[in-house]
């Protein structure tokens, strides 16, 4: 709370006395910057330096990312300096005393007539996209001569990423050495040396109107409210030029323990309904009905102290045969949010012969009073095998986010993210396995 009480106050302070323009000069950045990448956005925070001769007051201009507007810059960390003013590089010196109201433009009826002829409409001019870093002006003074520094906070949408794994086995397949990469592309027209980096992996969402709240919990180091869930990973002090950088995101990563797994997965996360309220659609996961699909997989062990915060991203299952040659096993994704608290990855190479599963659903109870839907389901295995396997069964709670596991028959029952469960069972040779659950989804009462 006290760091988001910081940036409302550093906002407001910027709107202060007014002072006669200087001459412009560019204010380096220096090593202390920022930055924290969402999906959809990037939270920067960017160090400037201040050099004050006198106890006075200095005019500087500081070069931001493109596109970014004056009214979503606030001032993070002044320091023992006052900002008296912030401003767009070319606004006057005294806007506040320079706005004027637009003046209103009365109807044209002869426009009007002529757009009900079928006359020619003016198309509304669209202004370019800018090209160029935002440049803003700030007026600062010290309590004496001295080297000093603030931190600018705002909001772009001009750094992008996306990140990608391999997974690299041997022909005995009894472990996997996991790397992965995260690609950064840097279109805000500026640079930055040694900048602090970390990774959300999710998206920002509606900022505008709550930067206090987010500058203030994810440049303290935690995720902001409006993200449950996803940690920040660290990339450490990158340097960040304009165009791609590549980050390693585990390097010297040890092999991971691998091991054949049959999976059972009929829904996917296709149907997932992130509301805290459920869907009551009665055909919801029933129509059409679920495939009988089971994949022979590979099941690889988590390295929890080493996985934590990693982004999703797809991956390859690479096998290197004995003469050196790779071939692809798998694919899928890693570290995805449906699988966000899973202890395991599972990568599906195949379809698993003399397997298969049916999905049915034995009851479904909706309780208005009571702000309850409960769900019965039971999946049966059939394995025509002349050994037992061992299925994992993945089930997805799709209708709402607000679930509990009310029952379930299987071996083991594990929650792997929001929204999905993942239970074991075993299937005897030539025989058949049934496996019962029952959820109930809860909501909260409408307010009155």
């Amino acid at each position: 709370m006290r760091a988001a009480l910081l940036v409302v106050l550093a906002a407001i302070a910027v709107l202060g006395a007014c002072h006669p323009r200087a001459a412009r000069r560019p204010a380096p950045v220096s090593h202390g910057d920022e930055l924290t990448l969402y999906r959809d956005r990037a939270v920067v925070k960017q160090r400037v330096e201040v050099e004050i001769p006198t106890a006075s007051t200095v005019t500087m201009t500081v070069k931001l990312a493109v596109g970014v507007e004056i009214e979503d810059v606030v001032v993070l960390d002044r320091g023992e300096l006052g900002v008296s003013e912030l401003r767009a590089a070319d606004a006057p010196a005294h806007p506040a005393a320079e706005l004027k109201p637009p003046k209103r433009k009365e109807p044209d009826p002869d426009a009007e007539e002529t757009a009900e002829e079928g006359g020619e409409i003016e198309e509304p001019v669209v202004p370019p996209s800018p090209t160029a870093p935002t440049e803003v002006t700030f007026v600062v003074s010290g309590p004496h001569a001295g080297h000093y520094a603030l931190s600018l906070g705002y909001v772009t949408d001009r750094i992008k990423w996306d990140a990608a794994y391999t997974m690299t086995t041997t022909s005995m397949r009894r472990s996997v050495s996991l790397r992965g990469a995260i690609a950064i592309r840097n279109t805000s027209g500026i640079g930055f040396a040694k900048i602090q980096t970390f990774v959300v992996d999710t998206e920002l969402g509606a900022w505008r109107g709550r930067l206090a709240e987010q500058f203030g919990a994810v440049l303290a180091g935690a995720p902001a409210s409006t993200t449950p869930g996803a940690q920040p990973r660290s990339l450490g002090a990158i340097t960040l030029g304009t165009g791609e950088t590549r980050i390693e995101l585990l390097p010297g990563d040890p092999p991971r323990p691998m091991r054949s797994v049959l999976v059972y997965d009929p829904i996917g996360t296709k149907l997932d309904h992130s509301g805290s309220a459920p869907i009551r659609d009665l055909a919801l996961g029933v129509t059409p009905p679920a495939g009988p699909r089971v994949t022979e997989s590979f099941e690889v062990e988590r390295a929890q102290a080493t996985s934590a915060g990693l982004p999703g991203g797809p991956v390859r299952l690479l096998e290197r045969r004995p003469d050196g040659s790779l071939a692809v096993l798998g694919e899928t994704r890693l570290f995805d949010a449906a699988t966000r608290v899973a202890g395991v990855d599972t990568v599906a190479i195949g379809t698993a012969d003399g397997v298969t599963g049916t999905r049915e659903r034995r009851e479904i109870t909706i309780d208005d009073d009571g702000k309850r839907l409960v769900e019965e389901f039971v999946l049966t295995l059939t394995n025509k095998r002349a050994t037992p396997v061992e299925v994992v069964l993945r089930e997805h709670l799709y209708r709402g986010q607000n679930w509990t596991l009310a029952y379930h028959s299987a071996l083991d029952a594990n929650k792997e993210g929001p929204q999905q469960i993942s239970m074991r069972t075993k299937v005897l040779p030539h025989g058949e396995t049934k496996v019962l659950y029952v959820v109930v989804y809860t909501w909260e009462p409408s307010p009155k």
